[in-house]
């Protein structure tokens, strides 16, 4: 007897810009202010308004184009005082919004949100992925994709691990 489960099959997922499919904004904002709302509780329309202004650097991971997870990436700019100019700053992208949605857990897709990422971020010459995590838990499933943790810093309030992950 044979049985088939879906630990048994990799899906993939199809990465697109939310600016291309904007039907799903309202859910992105649904899911960033369910995950991260009480870092400053202004609610699903307020988070649809960061959303869409940044709408080119957010990606939806669908899954035969149902929306599963989503994430956002976008060029940092280093400080200037970041190496008193005694050597070139590194080119960086930030990474943030990571999200799978809770029933898609567990299957590996916030794997594959992480390398579609780090293909985008190449493929705009950035040298390390930066990000945040607000749950220090998280810290081994980014450290598993290449993180490194290297310092500690504060989000309207709230403790923060910096992680990056070099190219």
């Amino acid at each position: 007897m044979l049985l088939f489960s879906a630990a048994l099959f990799k899906h993939k997922l199809n990465f697109k810009p939310l600016s291309e499919r904007m039907e799903y904004l309202s859910l992105a904002a649904t899911w960033a202010e369910g995950e991260w709302g009480y870092i400053r509780n202004k609610g699903v329309e307020f988070r649809k308004g960061v959303l869409n202004d940044m709408k080119e650097h957010v990606y939806i991971g669908l899954l035969n184009d149902q929306p599963v997870g989503l994430f956002a990436l976008f060029p940092k700019e280093m400080a200037p005082e970041f190496n008193e100019k005694k050597f070139k700053a590194p080119t960086v992208s930030e990474l943030m919004y990571v999200y799978v949605d809770k029933p898609y857990r567990g299957l590996g897709f916030g794997k594959q949100i992480i390398e579609q990422a780090k293909e985008i971020a190449k493929s705009q010459k950035a040298e390390f992925i930066m990000l945040d995590t607000l749950k220090p838990s998280l810290n081994r499933f980014y450290e598993n994709a290449g993180a490194d943790v290297i310092a500690e810093n504060q989000l309207f309030s709230h403790p923060t691990d910096v992680l990056t992950i070099k190219l």
